[in-house]
Order: C-alpha cells, then structure tokens, then sequence
C-alpha cells in the first residue's frame, strides 16, 4: 500500500515545479544616457519665392523644369494673351478717334467756330447799330424806344457770343481730357500684355513646377516655386508636450525619407512662438551642418533633437518598469517589488535617481 502514496507525493513535487514562475535576470549598469525629441518635417528653402499668375489664361509655352536654373528677367512661362491683344487693338482705334475729336480740324469744334464767327459779325453789326442810334438820340432823330430795342439786341448777340465761346472752350477741353484717358487706356493694355510672360524675380533654381504646357491657369494661381538652392532648410513639428525642451544650438540627428538609413547632423536655429492650429504643433527651424548634395525641396524626414545628455547613470531596461514605475527585485529566493524615481527616458533606457542600487537584481517575468 506504500507504492501508491509515494506516487502521489512524486506526482504533487512535479506539479509544483511545473507552476514555478520563471523569470529573466538583470542587473542595473552604469553608463551614458540621451533623452531625445522625436520630430517629423520635410526640407525647404529658406530664400525662395513663388511665382503667382496675375492674368488668367492658358500656358502656351513652358520654357522651365524642376531643377533648371534660371536667371534674373528670364521668361519662364507664356500665356494665351489673345484676348489681351484685343483690348489694346481697341485702346488704339478708341485713341485714334480721340485725336481726331481734340484736334482743330475736329468736325464738332469747327462747327461751333462757324457758329461764333456769325455771332462776332452779328455782335459787331448790333454793336455799331446801337452806337449809331445812340448818336442819333442825342440830336433827338430816333427815339428812346429805338435805342433801348437796340441796346437789348447788341445785349442778346454779346452773350450769344460769349456762350458759343465758352461751349468752344468746354468742348475742346473734353476732347482733350477724353484724349489724356484713351492714351492711358492703351498704355494700361499694353502693360497688361507683359503680365501674360512670367519672368524669373531673380536667379536661383526652380524647385517646383505647379503648371504645365495646356494648363488653365487662374488670377492668383501658383506656377512655380523659385530660390536659391543653397539655402535649404530643414521644417519640424513639434508637439505641445516637447517643445519646453528645446533650445537653438540643440544637436539633430535627420534621416530623409529619400535616403532609409543614413543619418545626418544638424542644430536648431530658430524655435518660432506660434501654435499652428491646423497641425497641432510648433515650427522649429533647423539648418544641417554639413552640405548634403541633391536635397529636393519638399522631401520629408524624421529626426531626433537631442535635449539632453548625461554621464555615468544608473540604467535599467525599459521593459523591466510597469505601471507607476515599479521594478521586481530579486533578494535570494523572494521576489520584491520597489518603486523607482526616474530621470531621463530613452527608447531603450531608464535613468534611475532612487529606488534601487547598481548590486540589485530586477527581474521580470518571461
């Protein structure tokens, strides 16, 4: 009866060495530690412009790609000024006309020279009419009532004179005024006609090209993008929750979407102070500190700015800390538990101020 009850006893020992937990084993190390800013962005150029259409119509003539550079007043695209041309075809028959008008040959003007001339001999001839009768008066041949119908005459021809005069003056100075606004209207039609070349402002070299030959292009609307293709820079977004940890001069370290793999150094240069809403981020400016050749505007990157640096701390693994930063600890054959204070966090590293030592064990479970 004994062989079944130390069967049991054997199959209890296996059972409970079965449900032994196991753990994995570490010891705290002393080293370096970095904390660092995850940022994502993209490169620009810092001294670049865009050329914007101010006339609508359509591209007939693209002299440009990405990439060309160009010089300062260099036509780069062409639009359909058709319609343009019109205009100032008009603005020259309508200035034509307006010379005519304003000069003395001018149909209307002459017509009212002729209508003054006879009221000059009308006005002469009521003039000495009435000089004559008022000489008559005065050797009593004519009476009062004649000299006054004579005075009222030589009155109704002098202001007939007069205002003939005055509308020869209005007329000629409207001719003229019309004149002074039709030459401007042709030179407002033939400046139109340059806003349909789109020249370079300036030299540098064309990073984007937003229309093509064929295009409909609108008042307003972006043609290409234009700078100097030394003066790329780099663009981050920065989080509401990191950016109190940056500072100008801090190291980054940027690796290009167009080139996995292949870290480059740059620095923070300026930290601008206003929240984008629509991104939800600040803008960070930083510039790389070596040339890198073949930078293309536009191209997105991931970096990590480096906030801060330190020498000779106590590191533990990052996964063996839970929840309100606990740690197992391993004293002999019991299993304890500690909370810690913790410094710098990386993706791999804790930095512990308190809570353990370096002789410690910290375990966790497999």
């Amino acid at each position: 009866m004994k062989q079944p009850t130390l069967y049991l006893i054997a199959v209890a020992l296996l059972v409970t060495a079965s449900c032994k937990p196991k753990f994995d084993e570490v010891s705290p190390k002393t080293g370096p530690v970095t904390e660092a800013v995850f940022a994502s962005g993209s490169v620009e150029p810092k001294d670049s412009y865009t050329l914007t259409s101010i006339s609508d119509g359509f591209i007939v003539k693209s002299y440009v790609s990405e990439n060309d550079v160009v010089k300062e007043n260099q036509l780069l695209f062409r639009l359909d000024n058709r319609q343009q041309n019109t205009q100032v075809s008009i603005a020259q028959t309508n200035l034509e006309h307006a010379r005519i008008n304003a000069s003395a040959e001018a149909p209307a003007l002459m017509q009212i020279r002729v209508q003054i001339e006879s009221a000059l001999v009308k006005m002469q001839v009521d003039s000495a009419t009435l000089a004559r009768y008022q000489r008559l008066f005065a050797t009593h041949s004519v009476s009062r009532q004649e000299v006054d119908n004579a005075t009222v005459a030589y009155q109704s021809s002098s202001s007939a004179y007069r205002s003939l005069a005055e509308n020869y003056r209005a007329t000629a100075d409207r001719a003229r005024q019309e004149l002074a606004n039709t030459r401007s209207q042709l030179q407002n039609a033939q400046a139109g006609n340059q806003y349909y070349d789109l020249v370079a402002m300036g030299a540098g070299k064309v990073f984007q090209v937003f229309k093509k030959q064929g295009d409909l292009v609108r008042r307003g609307d972006k043609v290409a993008q234009i700078g100097n293709p030394d003066s790329i820079i780099i663009y981050l977004d920065i989080d509401e929750g990191s950016i109190g940890k940056l500072r100008e001069g801090q190291k980054v370290l940027v690796e290009l979407n167009t080139a996995k793999g292949k870290t480059m150094e740059a620095s923070i240069f300026k930290i601008y102070p206003h929240f984008n809403e629509t991104s939800q981020s600040y803008k960070v400016e930083a510039r790389f500190l070596k040339n890198v050749p073949g930078l293309i505007s536009g191209t997105q990157l991931q970096a990590n700015i480096i906030t801060n640096v330190k020498e000779n701390t106590l590191l533990i693994p990052h996964v063996y800390v839970t929840g309100g930063n606990k740690v197992l600890i391993k004293k002999g054959d019991k299993i304890d538990t500690a909370i810690i204070t913790t410094g710098i966090v990386s993706d791999e590293w804790i930095e512990v101020l308190s809570g353990i030592t370096a002789s410690d064990k910290i375990v966790k479970m497999k």
